[in-house]
């Protein structure tokens, strides 16, 4: 008996050691804090474009997305909580809060403290000048942990303030529960200086109509869409007569169109498999240095791909030139692009404006002067499957309405950019001195 129990322990030290060995070999795979962040801002921003609800999304209930996701902790409530505090986001901060005050007392296991949701609430409350509010919280936080290493030294504070200010300090927000803060949230969430779209709302002129297009909100009116037609064409490209494309126009200032069926599933699946050992997070063109660096505001993982690399990649970039009549000899290498659930780039234009280093100066190949993007997957919400083209310049010079961007709400986005520049194309698309071309 006691030879078993030693095999016994023998055998389960060679399998501890070799759990030890797998996580530390494949560590680097593991998530760690940046990507908790990460991941957390994501889902801020998601609900922030499309209004989603914060109860339906702590039960897993996503708005225009197909199936249900997995119900959320008292522990992942309070992340997504803490995260948009970091963001200054208080409102909204303390709506996950309270939805993890709500989970953490269902929890047979707990997966967050009590003290520390309340400890945040009184904070939020206190930046949203409710004091009577955050004084109340502090000392629940006491009755509940008195030796909490906070608690008193927060009341001490906050009863200062409201001594000191008196009962000016909560005239703006007199609450006592709340869901007058949730009733309240969409209405006075443009007024709140530190609302996180607020905040992009000032820097960013067009951004409602961005968060309307997002969510499929209607934004034009029914004259300006009754001249949006779909049609079968060839361009004037005796190579598309004997099977002419598909084309929906989808604005007319600036021209926009889509073109359905013109990639094939199996292209779709060959390039996402070549792309996907070679993804790295993307990177955006510093318009002060010129550089090329990561930044928050885009959120994807991409690889770029020559010609030359297969057959069916040139293939997709000659049809381009075909569909477009533009020079393709100049463009960018195909771009192919992940974006997951959040993953987004924020309102941006691809073209260098007037006043921006010229990061593609390297290139010599002069201004972006047209988008071409392969959809290659259908996601649950967030995008579609087919291919759209843009011109980013007027004949005359910048179109500043070609500004875009959608974030994934749910599924996995992907894409295959292909960037076109001014040199070769001088006489295919020609300058102008009309204003409005």
């Amino acid at each position: 008996m006691f030879r078993n129990l030693q095999e016994k322990n023998r055998c389960h030290e060679r399998i501890e050691m070799t759990l030890v060995h797998n996580i530390s070999f494949v560590g680097l795979s593991f998530p760690d804090q940046e990507d908790l962040k990460g991941a957390a801002t994501a889902l801020l921003r998601l609900q922030d474009t499309y209004l989603l609800d914060t109860s339906q999304l702590a039960r897993g209930e996503i708005a225009g997305a197909r199936s249900r996701a997995l119900e959320l902790t008292a522990g992942d409530c309070f992340q997504l909580g803490y995260q948009a505090v970091a963001l200054e986001d208080y409102k909204r901060a303390i709506q996950w809060m309270q939805e993890a005050l709500v989970k953490v007392e269902q929890e047979d296991v707990k997966t967050a403290s009590e003290p520390s949701i309340l400890e945040f609430l009184a904070h939020c409350a206190f930046k949203l000048k409710n004091i009577k509010h955050a004084v109340k919280l502090a000392r629940q936080i006491i009755a509940i942990a008195p030796h909490h290493p906070r608690a008193f030294e927060n009341l001490y504070h906050y009863e200062s303030v409201l001594n000191t200010k008196g009962d000016t300090a909560s005239s703006e927000y007199e609450y006592d529960e709340y869901s007058s803060y949730y009733s309240s949230y969409e209405q006075s969430d443009e007024h709140d200086s530190h609302s996180l779209r607020a905040l992009k709302r000032a820097l960013i002129p067009s951004f409602d109509n961005y968060e309307k297009l997002c969510r499929g909100d209607r934004i034009r009116s029914h004259r300006v869409e009754s001249k949006l037609k779909c049609r079968y064409t060839t361009n004037n490209n005796s190579y598309l007569l004997l099977q002419p494309i598909k084309q929906e126009i989808l604005s007319l200032d600036p021209f926009i169109c889509m073109y359905h069926d013109i990639i094939s599933d199996k292209d779709i699946e060959l390039f996402k498999k070549i792309a996907l050992p070679r993804l790295a997070r993307a990177t955006v063109t510093n318009p002060k240095t010129g550089a090329l660096e990561t930044a928050t505001y885009r959120v994807s993982k991409s690889a770029w791909f020559k010609d030359k690399v297969h057959p069916r990649i040139a293939h997709a970039s000659q049809f381009v030139k075909e569909i477009t009549g533009l020079e393709t000899n100049t463009a960018e290498e195909l771009h192919i692009i992940n974006y997951g659930i959040g993953g987004h780039y924020e309102p941006h234009f691809d073209f260098k404006r007037e006043g921006e280093v010229d990061g593609f100066a390297r290139l010599g190949t002069g201004n972006r002067i047209a988008t071409w993007i392969y959809y290659l997957s259908d996601v649950d919400a967030g995008g579609a499957k087919g291919s759209a083209a843009w011109y980013n310049l007027k004949m005359n010079g910048d179109d500043l309405n070609t500004i875009h961007c959608m974030p994934v709400l749910s599924g996995s986005k992907w894409v295959g950019n292909k960037w076109l520049h001014e040199l070769n194309n001088e006489f295919r698309r020609k300058c102008s001195l009309n204003s409005w071309e």
